[in-house]
């Protein structure tokens, strides 16, 4: 009798009872809490102020060694360059280049590579880059710094930044006459953009020959590559430079890099900063100014785009950032910041080559709250737990749910009683096997998204049909999202297998976030906000008006639904002056160019955004789409209340 009437286990029983009764408030306070907790982050009391780890990057702040000779070959390389420019207009002036990099005394060569566009039928597009190699007097060639400019051409719709091209050459001759190098420098001029550097890194690493980007090869190599230093000129009359760090699939480059290039520029009397946009310094001491910038990070190292040629260093282990020195609005054509330019990259070229080991001390995963003040993973992590860890609670309580209930008058039944009924009906008695073959055919479908791109036969079929990369991509995958709403005809589950499925989803999802958000914390951010409410909210076992709002809900969190939205609200925050109709054509154009760009990145670049989306949540959207759609099992009670009364 003892056992039979153990308080314990009622009392659990109570608790577990609640917790199924409040699952949906649980889940959704610690949503909110996570939230708020990230609005906070702003606060001084909730991040720190920039430090150097590295007492090794100081030598580069000492008084600088350059002369105005220097200064000179600058305005005098710059007059050469743009009377080149002239005689090739759409093209890279390569004789020009490889003459005055043999001039200054580099070991000098080019470099070939080949686009095989998998969407053209067939086109292929050529680049060349140039570099040279000033080898370092004082040890043989184990390390190497490089120093890049992009060059864009005259007719080109990118911005012209071939005003860095004689700063490189000339700091290139500066850097000959100095015995104090340790490490070899690389000067490269990059051709294509990305496409260019992308090219270079896997020549220059030994990456095999892909189907796609022939990288070539390389006639010679100089040392380990340390660091990366990209330079984006406007003009040589500079109002301010904007730092650009975030990198490939959300990569940011050591926050002791970030920290010198802005002590230099200030010691130089330039104002540099993350996102700076004018010639005054950004120190709003302002919350909401503070909250904004942290956003606009947020969104920019969400999508895992690099914002420069320097984000393609970073998954080769390399520390690089980019410095975009922005024209003056008013030209004063005096150029008085010619030296300080030179002396910042002296400064950041010294400091890099005085270290003994790469880049560890300080911080790679980090948020800016301003120039100098930063939010590191420790403490911004808490809020994307809180998000992601009630998916995991949901599924928890959900679990508990399939054992602990309350009837329709909410009365609690006891434990024993629950026990006793599971026992005479054999336990409860899961079909793993149906489960498991729901899971497998929508993460096929998601592997399905991934490999028709890359197939052959599709990209051909494309062009002889003469429809646009953009469109044909675009309904390719409307199609498969198509199919995958037909899904709960063939695959829906009942009962005991549909919450089990539930559970599934549940934890693969607050998982997937928790992981993502290691790596590219803005993206699982990102993620959480947007999807969590929505899939708190989706209830399987709902009555039929909150049934037909849980499907609205989940067609809402269709992957091409929220890219959609997303697309919708920037082209009306960045175009306010477009009708409605217009508008929404734009976004949708918008929303088909983002799709072929996603492909393409992650078939060039390696950037696995459009991977991850298509393999994870794609399957997992599906899942919730056939959990709504359950599948209805008559019971032999409703068989004997159906039978014609005799």
């Amino acid at each position: 009798m003892g056992l039979l009437t153990n308080p314990s286990i009622s009392q659990k029983a109570k608790y577990c009872r609640k917790l199924v009764r409040y699952n949906t408030a649980i889940c959704l306070t610690l949503y909110l809490l996570g939230v708020a907790f990230f609005c906070v982050l702003p606060d001084a009391n909730f991040n720190s102020g920039t430090y150097f780890s590295e007492n090794a990057l100081l030598p580069g702040l000492v008084n600088s060694e350059l002369e105005m000779e220097t200064v000179n070959l600058v305005k005098s390389l710059s007059g050469e360059l743009q009377r080149e420019r002239e005689n090739y207009p759409k093209g890279v002036p390569y004789p020009w280049l490889l003459a005055k990099m043999r001039r200054f005394g580099l070991e000098t060569h080019t470099h070939n590579f080949t686009l095989n566009y998998p969407f053209g039928g067939g086109k292929r597009f050529k680049g060349e880059n140039v570099y040279g190699i000033l080898r370092a007097p004082r040890i043989a060639s184990t390390e190497a710094i490089v120093i890049s400019v992009p060059y864009r051409p005259p007719e080109t719709v990118h911005t012209d930044v071939s005003a860095g091209v004689p700063l490189m050459l000339a700091f290139a001759d500066f850097a000959r006459r100095k015995k104090y190098w340790a490490k070899d420098i690389i000067f490269l001029v990059t051709e294509q953009e990305q496409l260019g550097m992308q090219a270079w890194l896997e020549a220059y690493h030994g990456g095999e020959d892909g189907r796609i980007l022939d990288s070539g090869m390389l006639r010679a190599r100089a040392g380990s590559i340390q660091a990366a230093l990209n330079l984006e000129v406007q003009s040589l009359d500079i109002s301010h430079i904007n730092l650009k760090i975030e990198g490939l699939n959300g990569q940011l480059p050591n926050l002791d890099l970030h920290n010198l290039v802005q002590k230099l520029s200030s010691k130089n009397g330039i104002i540099a900063g993350y996102k700076q946009s004018s010639s005054s310094p950004k120190r709003s001491f302002r919350y909401q100014d503070k909250l904004l910038n942290l956003l606009s990070m947020v969104f920019s190292q969400a999508s895992g785009v690099p914002t420069g040629n320097h984000g393609l260093f970073h998954k080769y282990g390399i520390e690089a950032l980019t410095l975009e020195a922005i024209k003056r609005e008013r030209a004063q054509q005096q150029f008085q910041e010619v030296g300080s330019m030179l002396r910042i990259i002296e400064g950041i070229s010294r400091s890099l080559n005085n270290l003994l080991e790469r880049f560890h001390q300080s911080f790679f995963f980090y948020l800016l709250v301003s120039n100098d003040r930063f939010v590191s993973i420790g403490d911004y992590m808490p809020s994307l737990a809180l998000m992601a860890g009630s998916l995991l609670i949901k599924a928890f309580i959900h679990y508990l749910s399939m054992y602990y209930s309350a009837d329709e008058n909410g009365a609690e039944k006891s434990e024993d009683t629950n026990m006793v009924e599971a026992k005479q009906k054999g336990g409860i008695n899961i079909g793993y096997f149906s489960v498991g073959i729901v899971l497998l055919v929508a993460h096929s479908i998601g592997a399905l998204m991934v490999l028709l791109p890359q197939s052959k036969p599709i990209s051909q079929y494309l062009h002889e049909a003469d429809l646009s990369t953009q469109f044909g991509l675009f309904s390719l995958f409307v199609a498969v999202l198509v199919v995958a709403l037909t899904l709960p005809a063939f695959c829906a589950l009942s009962g005991i297998n549909g919450e089990a499925l539930h559970v599934a989803v549940l934890l693969e999802l607050g998982t997937v976030l928790l992981a993502v958000g290691m790596l590219n914390f803005s993206l699982g951010f990102s993620l959480a906000v947007l999807l969590v409410p929505f899939i708190i909210l989706i209830r399987p076992a709902a009555s039929h008006g909150a049934k037909l709002l849980c499907r609205l809900c989940c067609l809402l969190i269709n992957p091409l639904v929220v890219l959609y939205c997303v697309l919708l609200a920037l082209t009306w925050y960045l175009f306010p002056e477009l009708a409605f109709k217009p508008l929404l054509n734009k976004a949708l154009t918008a929303t088909m160019d983002a799709l072929t760009y996603s492909v393409v990145d992650s078939m060039i670049y390696g950037n696995w955004l459009f991977d991850m989306v298509s393999l994870i949540f794609v399957p997992c959207w599906v899942l919730l789409w056939v959990l709504l759609f359950p599948k209805t099992v008559v019971n032999d009670h409703q068989k004997a209340n159906l039978k014609p009364q005799q």
